[in-house]
């Protein structure tokens, strides 16, 4: 039987682990920080959208997709 070794944590169990690991956040926030740029064309949005990206990905991630994702954003 394997066991990590001591003081090494154990890898994500449950959906809201996975969901809430720095791996999910990081890449999220990525991809979210593309979005941005593609969507607005200002770095400054860009910047935000990979932050709320980075913090909130189960909302954002949604979001960006419903937006179509790296398309630009409409004029009124």
């Amino acid at each position: 039987m394997y066991l990590p070794p001591m003081g090494a944590d154990p890898a994500p169990t449950t959906l809201h682990q996975i969901m809430n690991s720095p791996s999910v956040s990081t890449g999220s926030a990525m991809a979210l920080t593309y979005h941005g740029y593609k969507r607005t064309g200002s770095i400054v949005w860009a910047l935000v959208y990979g932050a709320l990206g980075y913090w909130r990905p189960v909302v954002m991630v949604p979001i960006a997709l419903g937006q179509g994702f790296g398309e630009k954003k409409p004029c009124p």
